[in-house]
């Protein structure tokens, strides 16, 4: 139990370090938020949450790919926004996929809190690759997933996790406007 505590609190804070730096837009922030992710896919499947196992799954993925898109030679990724016409059609897809993945996970796999395991995990699939891609909005994705995943892990007992999960609320609408100051300066 004490090792799982340790283990909580070790992706808390590199988390936070992968969120303050991706903020700032710095390419060493994925090597935090990969070793994050590693630790949080033996927690949530421990807890029976296989949607947040496979989140966590896709998130060591994108640490690796944003890592290399942040990277690549040439001029830096700019920070853009979609439409909305965008948003509309992403979050009619994340309803339905919501929908979707919280059915199979409820009848399919006994999971834990099906529901809201399939919402974070969803909106959060989405979140990550706007925030790899660099679009502005990703933060306001971040602020909705967040504010359902501080109930979520305190459901679980993840109190680390709940706690961090307010933190990164605060650190989305940062981040927020970070990156809208940059971006109205450059545009």
């Amino acid at each position: 139990m004490l090792l799982l505590k340790a283990l909580e609190w070790t992706a808390v804070v590199l988390n936070i370090a992968f969120t303050i730096g991706i903020a700032y837009e710095k390419r060493w922030a994925w090597v935090p938020g990969f070793v994050a992710s590693c630790i949080g896919v033996g927690l949530y499947f421990l807890q029976h949450t296989w949607a947040l196992c496979v989140l966590n799954i896709y998130y060591v993925v994108m640490a690796v790919y944003g890592w290399w898109s942040w990277g690549r030679p040439g001029p830096e990724l700019p920070i853009q926004r979609k439409p909305l016409y965008f948003h509309v059609t992403l979050v009619l897809f994340l309803a339905a996929g919501t929908w979707l993945l919280g059915g199979l996970l409820r009848d399919q796999f006994a999971g834990n809190l099906p529901e809201l395991d399939a919402f974070i995990t969803v909106v959060s699939f989405a979140a990550t690759w706007m925030m790899a891609r660099k679009l502005l909005e990703n933060w306001l994705y971040w602020v909705v997933g967040d504010t359902v995943s501080v109930y979520l892990n305190w459901k679980l007992g993840y109190d680390g996790y709940a706690i961090l999960n307010v933190i990164y609320i605060i650190l989305s609408l940062a981040g927020l406007v970070k990156w809208w100051r940059k971006m109205r300066v450059v545009a």
